[in-house]
């Protein structure tokens, strides 16, 4: 058994496969391919470390039924990523080493230029190591077991997952400076966001993502709402930087260097734009959260 776990809910695209590549040996996880679609989880081949089951639902109502039974401690890190990621093998060796060597509880690995977004903020910015946040993304979190074990029950009721990105980055399990973005980890988010989920939401007339969002903030007592933020971080060679203002500076001009990397560079542009405005006037409350009503 290795120290760390990555759960993935797969249909019949899945780029899991990826991970797989290197020896098993070699990996620093096991991997549960928890199967929504019954065709591909038909065509699973056993191999070392590798785990299927079969569960119909969405993400995080399937994550749910996948994990609610297992001893979670058995695992240091869980990374839970969606299953339309390029990203190797290798790259999720480091992105477990990071989570240790940085003392981080939750975390995400960078979006690579030719990604889809919801958040720009979220594009790998090549002048630092990683960057300390608010906000990590239900695309792809990576949670200490702890974290884990206290937003597993959340999982059970919610489709989409929406407003689990920034509540726990606000557990007294993690907090500030144990919440990051990971860029010199860089993942490619391959299909535009939001499509499959909206389809298997409607098929089964469940309440909309906003909807699941806006329960969970009144659970938690939440009013306002949470735009991600980034309010220091680690440059390469091993600088830290503080400050929103100077890390909005810096991260805007690091993506304009860039620019022509980008799939779209007119998108990359308006992020850009709404990341500078959103660092300079949007407010950053890292109180701690400790329970829902």
């Amino acid at each position: 058994m290795k120290k760390n776990l990555v759960v993935i809910r797969a249909g019949d695209s899945s780029l899991h496969h990826r991970w797989l590549e290197m020896d098993y040996d070699d990996r620093h996880f096991d991997l549960v391919v928890s199967y929504f679609s019954e065709e591909a989880f038909a065509n699973f081949v056993p191999e070392p470390g590798v785990e299927a089951v079969l569960i119909k639902g969405g993400k995080w109502d399937g994550l749910y039924e996948t994990i609610v039974d297992r001893d979670l401690n058995r695992y240091e890190f869980y990374w839970l990523p969606d299953d339309d990621l390029d990203i190797s093998a290798s790259d999720v060796n480091a992105l477990f080493a990071a989570m240790e060597q940085h003392g981080l509880s939750v975390a995400q690995p960078s979006l690579t230029p030719d990604s889809y977004f919801s958040h720009f903020v979220f594009s790998q910015c090549p002048d630092f190591i990683l960057r300390y946040t608010n906000y990590v993304e239900i695309m792809a979190p990576c949670l200490h077991h702890d974290i884990l074990a206290r937003a597993l029950p959340l999982f059970k009721d919610t489709m989409s997952g929406y407003g689990l990105d920034y509540i726990w980055c606000r557990w007294p399990e993690a907090g500030a400076f144990r919440a990051a973005i990971l860029d010199q980890i860089a993942m490619h988010h391959t299909r535009p966001i939001g499509k499959n989920l909206k389809v298997a939401m409607a098929a089964k007339n469940n309440l909309s993502s906003e909807q699941e969002e806006a329960a969970l903030k009144e659970a938690f007592n939440l009013t306002d709402r949470t735009v991600p933020l980034v309010f220091a971080g680690i440059l390469v060679g091993g600088q830290p930087l503080s400050g929103r203002i100077q890390m909005g500076w810096r991260m805007c001009r690091c993506w304009l260097s860039v620019l022509s990397g980008f799939r779209c560079k007119r998108e990359a542009r308006a992020g850009i734009v709404k990341v500078a405005r959103r660092q300079i006037s949007k407010p950053l409350d890292m109180t701690t959260i400790s329970s829902s009503r």
